[in-house]
């Protein structure tokens, strides 16, 4: 005798074991109504940002599996992309940025995936679905086989829209699949932050928050624990410790972190005004017992800058480029561009200029070079010398034709004066290739080369971001070698009417907008 169950069934003609089928159906259907709400939302304006996500994500559906593209062409121009080195395969890997479409005053931001081989010169790109949403100024880094992203931040086309994430990704190097990681309790959403590994913990450091109507900087740190795929805001051990900045650069040496520059914006309620702080102040935080301590400035440390890049090497942190705003006539604001070298010696804890050596080419160069200064009482430790020295560390760019006629200097001073790295120990490098003068650099370590991707160069009123790649052996430091020449915004640099020239080591234009 059946059931009562079995008997309603009968009775409204229904057939048992129908179950799975009405499932897959209801499935289809509900994923046919979230298709139709991501397109109805995807159907916003330039600067709708939760329409540019529906965008995103209604793409990255039609993407099924993981797609590596080997030998693909190098990656279209950008900036604050993360450029991150993978040790155990000798290779570094390129994630989003943004690019700044001048001519039709749009911003383009990527979440595209681009490695570069060194050994073979060769770009690979891998199509991988389910990933982050196209950002820049997001941090990474890469622990055991996996590469994990913090943060960042999408800006609309109009840049009249902001959105700063707050989640954390992870990769797996070898199947290239991406996993969002669980982030209940972690830092708020922010860009220009710095994160750095410390055995098996991700530390991240400052940062900003823009959310239209206020902009709030950061200095506080934050912990996670990669085995336990968990956050923790770690509270200051020191009542000294960095002020709140974005755009700082960290190294980390043994149990240390360093911590260098960046900058920040303080808006006047009033008039609404806007007033930036550059800092050049170093900080290490004992990563035992979390106290900061401010080092103190020693050797011949870089002048005052933002937008530079850093990298590490063994015992040393490796700085290049960056910009320097200064005052002109009226309103106007001077923007000065670096490409000079920089190391920081962990051990001794003192800034040195990096100097290159001249290959056996330019020997004879060299020779030369050193007889007119010693023609000129310029020898090395001489008063002149020492003076130049002083003066050097104070004054950069125009600020040195001033110093020209404040101390009645000329001549041979003024190779000192513009290229300190190489006085003194290779002049003939002067006259080397060598990357122009940037900002916003991307650099990357692998083994004892120094790795050079892109940058911003500022060309009268008009921001050129570069796609170069240049190279330098830290072993031997026998100078730069370019790999991949410029191919973005050339005719900027052989425009006479803009008003802007390329000489020496600097590089100057008219007005900046750093990050």
């Amino acid at each position: 005798m059946g059931s009562g169950r079995d008997k309603r069934k009968k009775q409204k003609g229904k057939q048992p074991g129908l179950g799975a089928s009405k499932t897959e159906k209801k499935t289809a259907n509900n994923a046919t109504k979230e298709l139709r709400r991501a397109e109805k939302t995807a159907a916003g304006g330039e600067d709708d940002l939760d329409a540019l996500l529906a965008q995103f994500q209604l793409s990255d559906k039609l993407q099924k599996e993981v797609q590596v593209l080997s030998e693909a062409p190098a990656p279209s121009p950008r900036v604050f992309a993360s450029f991150t080195p993978i040790p155990t395969q000798d290779d570094i890997l390129l994630f989003g940025g943004e690019y700044y479409d001048s001519k039709a005053d749009k911003m383009r931001c990527y979440n595209d995936i681009f490695i570069y081989s060194p050994r073979k010169d060769r770009w690979t790109q891998v199509i991988s679905p389910g990933g982050p949403a196209p950002r820049s100024s997001h941090q990474a880094a890469v622990h055991r086989g996996f590469l994990y992203m913090f943060g960042g931040e999408l800006m609309s086309p109009n840049q009249q829209s902001f959105k700063h994430y707050q989640d954390l990704w992870r990769m797996d190097l070898e199947r290239h699949t991406w996993e969002l990681l669980p982030g209940k309790g972690g830092p708020q959403g922010r860009s220009g932050h710095r994160m750095a590994l410390h055995k098996n913990k991700l530390l991240t450091f400052g940062g900003f928050n823009d959310s239209g109507k206020a902009c709030q900087y950061f200095n506080d740190l934050w912990e996670y624990d990669i085995e336990e795929l968990r956050w923790r805001s770690v509270p200051p051990g020191s009542a000294a410790r960095p002020s709140p900045r974005g755009g700082s650069q960290v190294a980390v040496a043994g149990d240390t972190l360093f911590l260098y520059g960046g900058h920040s914006v303080e808006v006047d309620p009033a008039d609404k005004s806007e007033t930036e702080t550059v800092h050049d102040d170093m900080w290490a935080l004992d990563l035992l017992t979390y106290q900061w301590e401010r080092v103190r400035r020693a050797g011949m440390a870089p002048s005052p800058r933002t937008s530079f890049g850093l990298a590490t090497h063994r015992q040393r942190a490796v700085l290049f480029g960056g910009i320097t705003d200064r005052a002109g006539a009226g309103d106007k604001l001077f923007s000065e561009m670096h490409n000079e070298l920089y190391q920081f010696s962990f051990a001794s804890r003192r800034w040195f200029p990096l100097a290159l050596r001249a290959r056996r080419g330019l020997q004879q160069a060299d020779k030369a070079a050193d007889k007119f200064l010693e023609r000129g009482g310029f020898e090395r430790g001489s008063a002149l010398h020492r003076a130049a020295v002083r003066i050097q560390a104070n004054y950069r760019g125009y600020a040195v034709r001033k110093a020209y006629t404040t101390y009645k200097l000329g001549g041979p001073v003024s190779e000192l004066l513009y290229s300190p790295a190489t006085y003194g120990i290779d002049f003939a490098a002067r006259d080397a290739p060598r990357p122009r003068a940037r900002a916003n650099p991307m650099l990357a370590v692998c083994g004892n080369t120094l790795w050079l991707l892109g940058g911003v160069v500022e060309v009268a009123h008009t921001d050129v971001t570069l796609d170069d790649l240049w190279c330098l052996d830290l072993a031997k430091l026998d100078g730069w070698r370019c790999v991949r020449a410029n191919t973005a915004g050339e005719d900027a640099f052989r425009d006479d009417s803009s008003g802007w020239e390329e000489e020496g080591p600097e590089g100057q234009g008219e007005g900046s907008d750093s990050d």
